[in-house]
């Protein structure tokens, strides 16, 4: 199919006139464009078509292109009267927040992680230090011994290792380390609790990526310069 066969609400013209101040100029509030085209899902980002051009694509290619950002925009346009975001610095503060939520979730999902690593890392050190600490008191009986070290290495590396591990985190007598039973509670909340970023991240997620979409299709189309805030991509889970 050619482009330049589109007519109607498809024409890049009848599409900038609709979007233009992001207003619906129809009379029934609606744009003409087929179920088929816009209702299965969300917009896609428009293609750079002068930049794949000058990658080498062929005129196949950038018709294709043309035809597929023409469709996107169409999309857009449905997409932004389905909001209700008809005003463009609305669009703009809200792609805004939705960006600062989904980042402020991730900063708190990698956050939990820490604190679950180093909560497991403590609970793994008091285990091994409670199931050495006879052997290692049996050895500072015996002087220090070479031969009952030979003998009782793991268990005395051990237990040092974890004497060490609390002495780094500031544990001895001002300090008291907490008990397995205090720290698996604590565990089990802030699982809970990563649960619950998780679900509200995967919300946040999809939000800010129709947002962000539709934000840059609409810079894109009126030339606009600032750029939306820029989604985060690295894997968390």
């Amino acid at each position: 199919m050619r482009c330049d066969t589109l007519r109607g609400d498809y024409t890049e013209a009848a599409i900038r006139e609709r979007i233009a101040g992001l207003r619906v100029s129809s009379s029934d509030g609606r744009v003409s464009v087929p179920m088929t085209e816009t209702s299965s899902g969300r917009p896609n980002l428009l293609i750079d078509i002068q930049a794949k051009m000058q990658e080498g694509k062929g005129k196949g290619y950038e018709r294709w292109a043309k035809l597929h950002n023409l469709k996107q925009m169409a999309q857009t346009l449905i997409y932004l009267q389905e909001q209700g975001l008809d005003d463009y610095n609305v669009l703009k503060e809200k792609s805004s927040s939705a960006s600062a939520r989904f980042n402020e979730l991730s900063d708190r999902i990698k956050t939990l992680d820490a604190a679950l690593a180093a909560n497991a890392e403590l609970q793994k050190h008091i285990v091994t230090y409670s199931k050495t600490r006879k052997t290692y008191v049996e050895y500072r009986k015996a002087g220090h011994s070479k031969n009952f070290k030979a003998e009782h290495e793991a268990d005395i590396i051990l237990h040092q290792a974890a004497k060490k591990f609390f002495d780094d985190l500031g544990y001895g007598k001002d300090k008291r380390l907490p008990t397995i039973a205090s720290l698996r509670a604590e565990y089990a909340t802030m699982l809970e609790e990563k649960k619950q970023a998780h679900h509200e991240y995967r919300q946040a997620k999809f939000e800010m990526r129709e947002l962000v979409t539709a934000r840059a299709n609409v810079d894109r189309l009126f030339n606009i310069t600032e750029r939306p805030e820029r989604e985060t991509t690295k894997p968390i889970l």
